[in-house]
C-alpha cells in the first residue's frame, strides 16, 4: 500500500497521509438560498493538509454500519423460486440510491485540538445524491474521501486577487479568500447567478449591494476579510443587471496599470462563464486560474471520466509531452484529468 494511504475504515496518520477515507458527522446543514445548502462535517481526527481549489468525494447514501452487514453491501445476491415474487432487501433496488460518490469543492476548514477537523461544502439539489444530502440532520454519519486534486497558487510578485464565482463555483472562492488575507493580498469578489434567490451567499448587515456594480462589503463570507464584492444577476433582481463577466470587465477597465500588473483572476463556475472570464483575462493581460467543474466518478484518476483538453505548451507540467491532437485552428492538445491533473489549471492552457 502506498505511503500515506489507509485501509478502508481506519483514519490515516495525519503526519504522513495526503488523503484518506474518513467517517464524518454532520454538524451544520442549513439552506443558503433556493436549492443550495451549506454542510459542515466534523471528522474524527485530523484531515491531511488542504488548500483552496481541492475537493472531497462524498458518499451520498447511508454508510454501512460496522463495516457492512450481510445484505447491506451493494450487489448482494437475491434468490427466489420460479413462479414466486422475489423478496428484495437490497437498498439499491428498494429506492433511488446514489451509487457513486459526488465531488464537492472545499468551502472552508477549521482545526481544533480537541474536536478534530471540520470542513464545509456548498451543494445544490439536482438529483438523488444531493437530495439525500439536503435531508441530513446534525449527528448523521457521512463517508468522505479526500482531500483530492491540486489547488490555486499565489504567484510571486502578485498581490491582487479577483475572485469570480458563479453558482456552485462560489465555495472555492470562500476558501481562497480565507487564505488571501493572511498572505497579505488585496481582493475583490464577483458573485453572480441567474436570479437573486440562487445567490449562494450570506448577506452582511453592514453594507448593501450596489445596483450599479460597485464593490461593497455586502457578503458575509467576504466582509470580515475586508473583501468587497460585486453582485450581478441576469434578471436584475439583486445587484447589477448583467452577466458576472460584465461586472468583471467594468472592474478590469478601471484598474490602474499598477493594479493590473499585480492582479490574478481566480474563477470557478459554469464552463461558459469560465471561458468568458479566460477571454477577458487574455484581453486585459491578466493571469487567470480556473477551477474546472467536471463530472467525476472516482476523483483519483482511476476511471478516466473527467477528461479535459489542455495545450501542453501552456502548462509547464506537460511541455515535455507530445500532443494527441490538434484543433481546427492548429492548436495542439492532450487529454488530462480534472481530478488528478486539476481541477485548477491556467486558463490559457485549457482548450475550451
Amino acid at each position: 500500500m502506498p505511503a500515506g494511504q489507509s485501509q478502508l475504515g481506519s483514519a490515516p496518520d495525519p503526519a504522513t497521509a495526503i488523503r484518506g477515507r474518513f467517517d464524518a458527522v454532520v454538524e451544520i446543514n442549513r439552506p443558503i438560498c433556493r436549492e443550495h445548502y451549506l454542510l459542515r462535517f466534523r471528522l474524527a481526527g485530523v484531515l491531511p493538509p488542504t488548500r483552496p481549489g481541492q475537493f472531497i468525494q462524498v458518499l451520498c447514501r447511508p454508510p454501512m454500519a460496522g463495516g457492512g452487514a450481510p445484505g447491506d453491501i451493494l450487489g448482494a445476491v437475491c434468490e427466489w423460486e420460479l413462479g414466486q415474487a422475489p423478496h428484495l432487501t437490497q437498498r439499491e433496488v428498494l429506492r433511488p440510491l446514489a451509487l457513486l460518490r459526488r465531488p464537492f469543492s472545499l468551502a472552508g476548514r477549521g482545526d481544533g485540538p480537541d474536536q478534530g477537523t471540520w470542513i464545509e461544502i456548498v451543494h445544490r439539489v439536482v438529483g438523488t445524491g444531493t437530495a439525500w444530502l439536503a435531508e441530513l440532520k446534525p449527528g448523521d454519519r457521512v463517508d468522505l474521501l479526500g482531500p483530492l486534486g491540486n489547488a490555486f497558487h499565489l504567484p510571486p510578485g502578485k498581490s491582487l486577487a479577483l475572485l469570480v464565482g458563479g453558482g456552485v463555483g462560489l465555495p472555492p472562492m470562500f476558501y481562497l479568500a480565507q487564505a488571501l488575507h493572511p498572505a497579505g493580498w488585496d481582493a475583490v469578489a464577483f458573485v453572480g447567478a441567474m436570479t437573486a434567490d440562487l445567490l449562494a451567499v450570506d448577506w452582511s448587515s453592514n453594507a448593501a449591494v450596489d445596483p450599479h456594480g460597485q464593490p461593497t462589503l455586502c457578503i458575509a463570507q467576504f466582509a470580515p476579510l475586508n473583501i468587497p464584492a460585486v453582485v450581478t444577476t441576469n434578471d436584475g433582481s439583486r445587484g447589477l443587471r448583467a452577466l458576472i463577466t460584465t461586472g468583471l470587465e467594468h472592474h478590469l477597465k478601471a484598474l490602474s496599470p499598477g493594479d493590473a500588473a499585480r492582479a490574478v483572476i481566480f474563477t470557478c463556475g459554469p464552463e461558459k462563464m469560465m471561458h468568458a472570464v479566460a477571454q477577458l483575462a487574455q484581453t486585459h493581460g491578466v493571469d487567470c486560474q480556473v477551477c474546472l467543474e467536471q463530472a467525476m466518478a472516482c476523483g483519483m484518476g482511476t476511471c478516466q471520466s473527467c477528461i479535459v483538453k489542455i495545450d501542453p505548451r501552456k502548462d509547464e507540467r506537460f511541455r515535455h509531452e507530445d500532443p494527441q491532437g490538434t484543433t481546427r485552428d492548429g492548436r495542439p492538445w492532450r487529454y488530462k484529468l480534472a481530478c488528478s491533473d486539476g481541477p485548477v489549471f491556467d486558463a490559457q492552457a485549457v482548450v475550451w
